[in-house]
């Protein structure tokens, strides 16, 4: 067998797994948004099932095979060689896990989201403490396993983050702790007297949600591959090479949350779509965000970047204001002021733009205190209060709206919030750049003030979509940006916006 007879093969069982992953998702688009209560055990069951089959097609001697059959990539394109490499670290992975583990870890999940649930509604952490905790021991087993070379909660952040180590992180986290402390306590007074409660007024539900979707579709959404929907969290899900979901809520109090919900999840809806019409990876695992980091920059880049900027706004606050009569007599500095202003709060997913980053740090320091062996499971509430004071600087009144308030534990995503923050380092990377190559921040904003998000999204395939898994997370930056991660273009961008919105 020739190296690219292997690579056809190789690509051959590589669509029918991703076939099988996007069946899994369907499955979990059923759990989240309408399977009746008491399905959830059964469609747990049917979730684990399809897990176990992908995990032993996955580990077996196919693959394995092929994978040494190929013995010289040298003629092999950048998206060949990616096929072949990242199912070498997928084999390595899942080979290092026992089937039994894989089918435990699914089944603590469905039951950990079944007692989270639980647990966050009666405000009682003990109730989700004995889960979590079988939760936690199967990662650190698993983390052991496909990684025995490497600190454990490092072997679970290249899981989202291939090529990251705390290492990488440490310096970024606790320079951006101090540089965002440094903005709050320069605006802090000033912003917080801001008057956001025109936000909060009673609207029109339907009347928001058309004014909603117009963003969707101007911001490229094909709809024609792709559908909007409602949930208790929104989130961005792929069912498949032509079909990419996201939610979003209409449940929060501000009329900006929704705005910025449906913003978010379309950035990342607009990469899914935009990565399978590479007729190169179409169908395949590289159809997919190069890494969590750099998915989560562009719905950052979407809802923050462009959804909280002025020149955005100079353009889609008359349409907001038909559709929202309540504002019809604010002023868009005074509407600015206030989708901006910044406060400590309890809840990650509702923080401001600026403090959004305390919140994933205060996270990453428990797993890692966790991971570690420095903090043990049920001393999480009393540590997360204790750290939440001084790093958001908000201390929550019980578990619910603290260690209870995020999904994430009960799924077994430890190592997954960093990515959160990243996001937005990357994010504002990809800014700057793109400011550059439009010909300045003044071109980005004529696109902007005119609606015209085509020269945006343009340059997002081009630089970012459309290269899909090909490419390591580091690399990709890179060859966009010519840096590597670095923390300064996210400082400049915060200090800018914040000291003139609030001077």
């Amino acid at each position: 067998m020739t190296d690219r007879q292997a690579l056809e093969l190789l690509r051959k069982e590589d669509e029918h797994l991703v076939v099988l992953s996007h069946a899994i998702a369907v499955l979990g688009w059923d759990f989240e948004t309408g399977s009746p209560e008491k399905a959830s055990d059964e469609r747990a069951e049917q979730i684990t099932l399809l897990s176990v089959i992908q995990h032993e097609e996955i580990v077996g001697e196919k693959i394995s095979s092929l994978l040494d059959s190929i013995r010289n990539e040298s003629d092999f394109s950048p998206a060949e060689k990616a096929l072949a490499r990242e199912w070498r670290r997928t084999v390595a992975r899942e080979k290092a896990i026992p089937a039994s583990l894989v089918e435990r870890m699914s089944l603590l999940e469905s039951k950990g989201h079944v007692c989270w649930l639980e647990a966050r509604e009666k405000n009682d952490f003990a109730i989700f403490l004995p889960v979590l905790s079988e939760i936690v021991e199967a990662q650190k087993e698993m983390a052991a396993l496909i990684a025995p070379d490497r600190k454990l909660y490092d072997a679970l952040l290249d899981l989202y983050e291939p090529g990251i180590t705390m290492a990488d992180i440490d310096p970024l986290f606790d320079r951006l702790e101090v540089e965002i402390h440094a903005i709050m306590d320069r605006i802090g007074e000033r912003s917080a007297a801001v008057d956001d409660g025109f936000l909060k007024a009673p609207y029109d539900e339907q009347a928001l949600h058309c004014f909603c979707m117009e963003l969707v579709d101007r911001m490229g959404f094909d709809r024609t591959r792709g559908a909007v929907g409602i949930s208790a969290h929104p989130f961005t899900t792929t069912l498949g090479r032509d079909d990419v979901r996201i939610t979003t809520r209409y449940t929060d109090a501000s009329l900006f949350d929704p705005i910025g919900s449906v913003m978010h999840e379309t950035g990342h809806a607009l990469y899914e779509q935009n990565t399978s019409l590479n007729p190169e990876i179409r169908g395949t695992s590289l159809a997919d965000g190069a890494s969590m980091g750099i998915h989560e920059s562009q719905s950052r880049f979407w809802e923050n970047f462009i959804g909280r900027s002025e020149a955005f706004w100079k353009g889609q606050y008359p349409a907001l204001k038909e559709a929202i009569p309540s504002l019809a007599d604010i002023p868009l500095e005074n509407f600015l002021r206030a989708v901006n202003r910044s406060c400590p709060s309890a809840i990650r997913v509702n923080a401001d733009e600026l403090t959004y980053s305390l919140h994933i740090i205060l996270r990453y320091r428990i797993e890692k205190a966790l991971f570690d062996g420095s903090l043990s499971v049920s001393d999480i509430p009393e540590a997360w209060n204790r750290m939440s004071g001084s790093i958001v600087r908000y201390v929550p009144k019980n578990d619910s709206e603290g260690c209870l308030q995020d999904v994430h534990w009960a799924q077994g995503s430890f190592g997954y919030f960093p990515t959160y923050a990243l996001g937005n380092i990357y994010a504002a990377m990809f800014h700057e750049k793109l400011c550059s190559d439009l010909g300045g921040r003044e071109e980005l904003d004529k696109c902007l003030v005119s609606g015209d998000f085509a020269r945006i999204a343009s340059w997002q395939k081009e630089k970012i979509w459309y290269n899909g898994k090909v490419h390591m997370p580091k690399d990709l930056l890179a060859m966009v940006t010519g840096k590597e991660p670095t923390l300064d273009p996210y400082i400049r961008y915060l200090n800018d916006k914040f000291d003139k919105m609030f001077d």
